[in-house]
């Protein structure tokens, strides 16, 4: 991005000025709505499998408690023991990371979709500069991040302060209660505080990604110079595209010019438009216009024509009509087929008749 003050960003961003952020990897994506989910990813996944965990647990436990009392612990025992307790945590733990690594994915995949970008990859040495990092740690946006921590730790202390006190009569009683009524309670507590504690941080979450947004289009509004020098790249110079076009129209020109002398006539109107026809039977299905033009090019039609002998018959209806309806290079058109042939029989017999004579 260009170092420029928002100020002077009046323009929003090309589809190019997009592309080219996207390929640097800028996209608009928050931390804190990928981690809220992840974490409420987890906290679903432990609330699910809980029970069954418990359950399986207490087994495990009441197995290895009555090992140890009826003293046939061996080595061999000990070795199996272990395993269950291995596979067990595998089947416990291995679902629930493989959860959070989807969702982590997920959750990056939905607010900007996959992006590779290999620039990120390279090391970037004015990260580390001191300047540089100083004034980053001042930043307007640096400021934002802080505050956003601080409402963030506010709001779980808030939170945490309020479950705590909701609970603090339960945890008292729980000094008269027995071990199992007891490890329910805290389960049940800690899962409580957990989903109070998740809620507030997909919202903020939430907020956040929308800021993100707001944040990255607004890094990408550019300035009119630098919208000038993107269509310049795109599309060329303007003033070297002028210059093209005007050399194509000149060679075209003299292409058009060079065809005069080979027409078999000129209609006109009778200086003001020009047109150069011309027809060969085995090689056009109809008339073709070889040059056209008005003002000063038809007055150069005209005395290039003259010059080679071209025969010129003045009809300004159908002089117009052809300069309108009938491009250089192009054949007549059918509603024009009358017309053109009575022209051309009466160059054919001119012709004709000049042939006899001679």
């Amino acid at each position: 991005m260009a170092d420029t003050s928002y100020q002077d960003r009046t323009e929003k961003p090309t589809p190019k000025r997009r592309a080219e952020a996207r390929e640097k990897g800028q996209i608009a994506r928050s931390r804190d709505l990928a981690a809220s989910l992840v974490l409420l990813t987890g906290f679903l996944l432990l609330v699910g499998s809980s029970p069954w965990g418990g359950r399986r647990l207490s087994d495990m436990m009441r197995q290895s408690l009555e090992a140890l009392s009826s003293g046939s612990l061996t080595a061999a025992r000990l070795h199996l023991l272990f395993m269950n307790y291995a596979f067990f945590l595998a089947t416990l733990l291995v679902p629930i990371f493989l959860g959070l690594v989807c969702a982590a994915v997920i959750a990056n995949f939905a607010q900007g979709g996959w992006v590779f970008s290999p620039q990120r990859l390279v090391p970037d040495l004015t990260r580390v500069a001191p300047f540089p990092g100083f004034k980053r740690l001042f930043s307007g946006n640096s400021l934002v991040e802080l505050a956003k921590s601080l409402a963030k730790v506010a709001l779980m202390a808030g939170v945490a302060y309020f479950s705590f006190c909701q609970q603090l009569p339960h945890l008292l009683a729980l000094l008269r209660q027995e071990a199992g009524q007891v490890a329910v309670h805290l389960r049940t507590a800690t899962f409580d505080l957990t989903g109070w504690l998740i809620i507030p941080l997909l919202a903020l979450g939430g907020l956040d990604f929308f800021y993100q947004r707001h944040r990255h289009e607004k890094s990408l509004w550019m300035t009119k110079q630098e919208v000038k020098d993107e269509m310049r790249q795109t599309e060329g110079d303007p003033r070297i595209k002028a210059r093209i076009r005007s050399l194509m129209r000149q060679m075209a020109a003299k292409r058009m010019m060079a065809a005069v002398p080979k027409a078999d006539v000129v209609v006109t109107n009778p200086t003001h438009v020009a047109v150069a026809l011309k027809y060969d039977r085995a090689t056009m299905i109809a008339p073709q216009v070889v040059a056209k033009g008005q003002g000063f090019v038809a007055l150069k039609i005209i005395a290039l024509a003259q010059e080679a002998g071209v025969p010129r018959v003045e009809n300004p209806a159908l002089a117009r009509s052809l300069y309108r309806l009938v491009e250089v290079g192009e054949v007549i058109p059918i509603s024009l087929y009358r017309a053109v042939a009575e022209v051309l029989v009466y160059i054919y017999r001119l012709k004709a008749r000049a042939g006899g004579e001679g």
